[in-house]
């Protein structure tokens, strides 16, 4: 039904946590994003709240996806709640506002042989390509939506003095804890945390399977050679990654953020490298 082709995983610096996570089951398979955080310390005894929050999300998946199949909502909630439960035992102090809360991106998909289920929270991606080349994409970015945002990034990062740290900059952090402090909120966005109603929210989709197709899953930080650098449309880019693998797509990646444009000045964005995580698939239809 599923078949693991290639998974690849890499931190964006060498000497911060990978705050992505990814597994597969048996009939699943899944990518997380954990959002770095803008706390003003940290909450929890971990490498940082986003690296806890990616992996014990992941662990559970591990463990209870084959019990709720194709119902991706219901392991979704479980997972928010347990991690919600998880969060409250273990952290040292109250947060100081919605800001601090650890959160993060997700795709996930499920195959039972006759249709592929996806959910999504934010801007993790699933690219489905077929032999003949045909590609349709799930999960991307509203573009025209974040038109404005990017152009707030673009100033932000044109501000900062040359070498200056993007995080010890007042007016980077006060943008960033504002975003956050929608998470989770009518008026803001949905996203993986640990506020169980989020489920209500999240994307989902059913892909009926009349022949085989592989599927690229992946982070923001992968899927930002189609996305934020636009080297490839992502169809191109899920064909390249089933027709070469990931690690010359990732090596790539890294050359554009660290030298073409090691200053975020060619492409704005807050960190030089971001965590890059993809799994690469393959469904084959069953016959019924």
């Amino acid at each position: 039904m599923l078949r693991i082709l290639d998974t690849i995983t890499d931190a964006g610096h060498p000497d911060k946590p990978n705050e992505d996570a990814f597994g597969h089951a048996s009939a699943h398979a899944w990518v997380i994003d954990g959002a770095t955080g803008v706390a003003d310390d940290e909450l929890l005894d971990a490498p940082s709240a986003a690296h806890w929050l990616a992996r014990e999300a992941s662990s559970y998946f591990a463990e209870h996806a084959d019990r709720h199949g194709n119902d991706l909502s219901s392991l979704t909630k479980a997972a928010i709640e347990n991690l919600a439960q998880a969060f409250e035992e273990k952290r040292r102090r109250a947060p100081n506002g919605r800001y601090e809360l650890p959160s993060a991106a997700m795709s996930m998909v499920h195959c039972d042989g006759a249709t592929l289920s996806y959910a999504n929270f934010a801007d993790c991606h699933l690219v489905l390509l077929t032999d003949e080349g045909e590609a349709a994409t799930f999960g991307d970015r509203h573009l025209d939506r974040e038109a404005s945002v990017r152009q707030r990034i673009a100033d932000l990062i044109a501000s900062l003095a040359p070498g200056e740290d993007v995080f010890a900059s007042p007016d980077v952090m006060r943008f960033l804890r504002a975003a956050r402090n929608r998470q989770n909120t009518e008026t803001g966005y949905w996203i993986l945390g640990l506020e169980p109603r989020a489920v209500e929210f999240i994307r989902r989709w059913e892909v009926p399977l009349s022949k085989s197709v592989t599927g690229l899953l992946m982070t923001d930080g992968f899927a930002s050679l189609a996305y934020d650098y636009e080297r490839l449309t992502p169809a191109e880019l899920a064909r390249r990654a089933r027709d070469e693998g990931l690690s010359g797509i990732l090596s790539e990646i890294r050359k554009i953020e660290r030298t073409e444009d090691p200053d975020l000045r060619l492409h704005p964005r807050f960190k030089r490298s971001d965590d890059a995580t993809a799994v690469l698939f393959r469904v084959v239809p069953e016959r019924r």
